[in-house]
């Protein structure tokens, strides 16, 4: 583990891309070579009262010259000290596209062996459960033209970064370990996990329904499962619906408490 990420705070670790607000707490997780700055266009589609706070990792944004965690068990090492304090303030939701969806799941898990609040709501987007990967490729070591056409095909990093041969050794590092996250992953909690889960599966993909749909296999309760317009990428291109799926979703979970006091009044 990097011994100076773990020592950081949340604000090392979270970025705010919202005005403060005293509602219910959105953290959300990037895809490989993603940002946090990502999400800051979510705010104003979300309801009002919804604080968000994006993952910022090792190795990325305004920490590109720290060592990179290449593990998800020792990124959730680092990152869980950080987020803790703010998990009992009030309730709270994940999100996670991708590789992000895989750091979500495997927080959570986490929160749940050790006792501590687990989030409202699990939103995973974009990603296969990782139990139906089949690695053919290591990314921390093949060569560095073999990585970037990986990027290249991939489409998720900007042609201009991909073309500029200084910016791309200061970023390859980065890159390199979210793409290896997934690589050495296994599920290793003793018990599935118990929340409300989310599915999203862009109609365009690359991989199969069935593989989204997986993820079913590692979780208690049934989960629910949208299907958006769109390739991998989805949360760009239709970014408003994604929106109005996440805002329904946490209005409905937020109004679930409130109708059940109701209905104990009358008993």
């Amino acid at each position: 583990m990097n011994a100076n990420a773990s020592s950081r705070g949340a604000g090392a670790w979270l970025v705010r891309c919202s005005p403060p607000a005293a509602g219910e707490r959105l953290f959300c997780f990037p895809y490989a070579g993603g940002n946090p700055y990502l999400f800051r266009e979510w705010a104003p589609l979300l309801d009002p009262g919804i604080e968000l706070l994006a993952l910022q990792a090792p190795g990325k944004g305004a920490r590109i010259m720290e060592a990179p965690c290449a593990r998800v068990d020792e990124l959730v090492d680092a990152l869980l000290p950080a987020i803790r304090p703010l998990l009992d303030e009030r309730p709270f939701s994940f999100f996670g596209h991708s590789n992000g969806a895989l750091i979500a799941f495997e927080l959570s898990c986490r929160l749940q062996r050790l006792g501590l609040p687990r989030p409202r709501r699990l939103f995973l987007a974009g990603n296969p459960a990782p139990w139906t990967r089949e690695h053919t490729r290591d990314y921390l070591s093949m060569p560095d033209a073999e990585f970037v056409q990986v990027l290249r095909d991939l489409q998720g990093t900007p042609e201009q970064v991909l073309a500029d041969n200084d910016l791309l050794q200061v970023v390859m590092p980065g890159l390199r370990a979210d793409f290896a996250l997934s690589q050495s992953y296994r599920f290793e909690h003793p018990e599935p996990l118990d929340v409300a889960a989310v599915l999203i599966h862009g109609d365009r993909d690359s991989f199969a329904l069935e593989r989204t749909q997986a993820w079913q296999r590692q979780l208690a309760r049934p989960a629910e499962l949208h299907r958006l317009p769109g390739g991998h990428f989805f949360l760009h291109s239709h970014l408003r619906e994604l929106t109005a799926l996440v805002s329904r979703t946490l209005r409905a979970d937020a109004a679930a408490p409130a109708i059940a006091e109701q209905g104990n009044a009358h008993v």
